[in-house]
């Protein structure tokens, strides 16, 4: 089995104690779930940028807070550039979208798994790995800013961006944000986490309304904003084009400023979203620091803020805010001393490497039937592999969150796309990704006495259209004929596409019917699910296993056929809960519709939360995910420390006959009006050998234990809660008494 080794948790502590030693920020209120090293709180950087700032003309100054954009000729094929000042040693800055990997529209990029894989990973080590390595090819394309924490969270399962995002919950999202941004900005790249805030949806995501009371904007969709902005420091914040309880989140006071800047101490700089600006004042003095140009309509240039400082519009203390934010970032995070140059030759051998690493530890096992995975290779003579271009391609999601020029190249056409408000390609015009190594051809590496032979759609002009019922005919012909099938679905989606109309697999929409049709010819089925969103299955119980490989990069090839022959031992764990129907989920409504002002009436029963109290059976729940050993939890307790904080410890066992990774839950039930049944406080991932045990330790500060009091606009704690431990949000183990 192939385990990643971390360093020792003593060597992380001391890291991370010299990395925070004189920080005085506030407190952060969910800790790691172990220590990570941060970006050092450089005091220094605060007096250069002073003495920087001083030296600039207003001229400079006015050019450092509008990013210019057209993609022909910003460097490196990059979404902006903000021009320095060489006279002051301040070099140019380049930006480029980064989610999955480089965005640059010119250069060649490694494509890495989508981040919705990245938290199936559960493992806050991998995300900063996965942080660390995307920065390493930024700079080696010359950009030294990278766009890709985005970490807003699944309130609507069909969400076009959600592949981009990190789940359900907001403590799991910020923890592994946090880890990936502190892993960016180790390389000398800045970091941006966005969209900031109450960007749920694309329907309307050009200024539609996002309605959410006080209480459940702090517990839930700013807590992955506020543990991110504390505990990793990112140098920018982008602000997103919804409007948040009727103000444009880029002009919103009380989250830019109030929240942001005051209540979490927040030092960097908060930029727009591309043409999500909408006013020169109003959203200067909210606090917006950085306008980035999408035209034809900007409000930052030069001409249109020296009117409103002349005016008094805007103060010049308020520029000089805004220009030094931006010149403490670039010294702090060590891009102003040591620019990124670009023309390096980059290692894409090492990035692909890296990618099916990250991949195999986030792949989630759903389903196991009598063991039927792993696959033995000498027990198998004929393999059909069906559907989904797995002969050729994997999936990988659309708009800014994908890589736009991969090394390995694309598609040739995307049509037949149909969404619930668009249909065609728009600017995704790769959402196949060719691979080197084809699923197919990796499970013929892994099982070299074996027929491997493909079944399915083979036209690259056309991959969503519908399959013919002579192709179904054929997949389940060559089915029969087999040993075992493996039949790989897929479902789109992407940025500005508009959302899923519904979470079947409805590009092609008769994926249903060929899964069933192999099902019925070979009862030895596997599915292997590519999708960036959660996926409806009324073919479970026909089918022997189910894997989740979500949108894996472009090492997916390599790192689901190693899952599959036991290669790799599965250990991810499902960062969104899969319903059994799209009538469950909480914003499904009446009939699906949906609004573009949204509405979240259902306050803090989101995800899981949702289906705990309204006493709803989900398909999936929230953490679930299956092994190829078995662990069991014992010894639970829970000891009262200082300041309301509790700890609960317990151990873990892998009592089976493999070594195996499991992610260990900690829930805490909160006896407060208006609170859900439960909620993730803390969690950690062990890796053991068989019959290897291990403590576990997850501290509970005040801080989580914690309600938002809309009375007192503060935080109160709430005593007496109930500590629950598990290996999913529903399959608890433990629970104190």
């Amino acid at each position: 089995m192939r385990i990643t080794r971390w360093p020792t948790a003593a060597v992380l502590f001391a890291m991370a104690a010299t990395a925070y030693a004189g920080d005085s920020s506030n407190d952060v209120p969910y800790p790691l779930p172990m220590p990570l090293m941060a970006v050092p709180q450089n005091l220094g950087a605060h007096v250069r940028a002073d003495l920087l700032l001083k030296r600039m003309t207003q001229d400079e100054k006015l050019q450092f807070i509008h990013s210019e954009y057209q993609m022909s000729a910003v460097p490196g094929g990059g979404a902006g550039y903000i021009q320095g000042v060489p006279r002051l040693g301040i070099p140019d800055l380049n930006m480029v979208d980064s989610a999955t990997g480089s965005g640059s529209t010119t250069q060649k990029s490694t494509t890495f798994p989508a981040t919705i894989a990245l938290a199936a990973s559960w493992d806050p080590y991998l995300a900063r790995d996965f942080g660390a390595r995307i920065a390493d090819q930024l700079r080696e394309q010359g950009f030294g800013m990278g766009l890709g924490g985005g970490t807003n969270l699944a309130r609507e399962p069909r969400g076009g961006r959600l592949f981009e995002y990190l789940g359900e919950d907001p403590v799991l999202a910020g923890e592994m944000l946090a880890a990936r941004t502190i892993g960016t900005q180790s390389q000398q790249v800045i970091a941006t986490i966005k969209h900031y805030v109450g960007n749920e949806q694309e329907t309307g995501r050009q200024g539609g309304n996002s309605q959410i009371d006080e209480r459940t904007l702090r517990e839930l969709y700013l807590l992955p904003f506020e543990i991110a902005a504390k505990e990793a420091r990112p140098g920018s914040v982008m602000c997103s084009y919804n409007r948040l309880n009727g103000t444009y989140a880029c002009e919103n006071t009380h989250v830019l400023t109030d929240v942001l800047k005051k209540d979490w101490g927040f030092q960097g700089q908060v930029q727009s979203d591309w043409g999500a600006t909408h006013s020169t004042a109003p959203a200067i003095n909210a606090g917006l620091d950085e306008e980035e140009d999408v035209g034809p309509t900007v409000y930052l240039t030069p001409d249109l803020v020296k009117q409103a400082i002349a005016s008094k519009a805007v103060s010049q203390d308020r520029l000089d805010d805004m220009v030094r934010r931006k010149l403490y970032v670039m010294i702090s995070t060590g891009v102003l001393d040591h620019p990124a140059q670009g023309g390096a030759t980059i290692d894409f051998a090492k990035y692909n490497a890296f990618t099916q690493a990250a991949e195999e530890q986030s792949i989630v096992l759903l389903k196991n039937d009598n063991s039927q995975l792993p696959l033995s290779a000498p027990s198998l003579h004929k393999i059909a592999v069906i559907g989904a271009h797995a002969d050729t391609a994997v999936l990988t999601g659309g708009g800014s969150g994908n890589t736009r020029d991969p090394v390995t190249g694309n598609f040739s056409g995307c049509g037949g796309l149909t969404f619930a408000s668009s249909t065609g390609c728009g600017w995704w015009t790769n959402p196949w990704l060719k691979l080197n190594t084809p699923i197919t051809q990796a499970i013929q590496q892994l099982a070299p006495s074996a027929q491997v032979s493909f079944a399915g759609n083979t036209d690259q002009t056309q991959p969503f259209r519908a399959y013919t019922q002579q192709e179904i005919t054929q997949a389940a012909t060559l089915a029969s004929q087999s040993d075992v099938a493996i039949v790989v679905v897929a479902q789109p989606a992407g940025e500005d596409f508009g959302d899923l109309q519904s979470l079947s697999l409805a590009n092609p929409s008769n994926q249903d019917q060929l899964v069933e049709a192999v099902a019925k010819a070979n009862p030895r089925t596997i599915v292997i699910i590519e999708s960036g969103n959660p996926v409806l299955m009324p073919w479970k119980d026909q089918v022997a296993a189910i894997v989740d490989a979500w949108y894996p990069g472009e090492g997916g090839g390599k790192a689901i056929a190693n899952v599959l022959f036991g290669q790799v031992n599965p250990s991810g764990k499902l960062p969104v809960t899969f319903p059994v129907r799209d009538q469950d989920t909480p914003t499904w409504g009446t009939n699906g519709a949906f609004a573009t002002d949204p509405v979240y009436s259902e306050k803090l029963d989101m995800g899981y939360r949702w289906y705990d109290a309204n006493n709803i059976t989900p398909l999936y729940e929230f953490g679930y995910g299956l092994s190829y050993t078995h662990f069991s939890y014992s010894g639970l307790t829970v000891e009262q420390g200082p300041g309301h904080t509790i700890t609960a410890s317990f151990t873990v066992r892998n009592d089976g006959r493999v070594a195996g990774a499991e992610t260990a839950q900690v829930y805490l039930g909160v006896s407060y009006a208006g609170e859900p049944p439960r909620r993730l406080v803390g969690f950690q991932k062990v890796f053991l050998k068989p019959g290897q045990s291990q403590p576990v330790r997850v501290t509970i500060t005040e801080r989580a234990q914690s309600v938002w009091d809309t009375t007192h606009n503060d935080w109160a704690y709430v005593p007496g809660s109930a500590v629950y431990v598990g290996a999913s949000s529903r399959d608890i183990r433990l629970q104190s008494r």
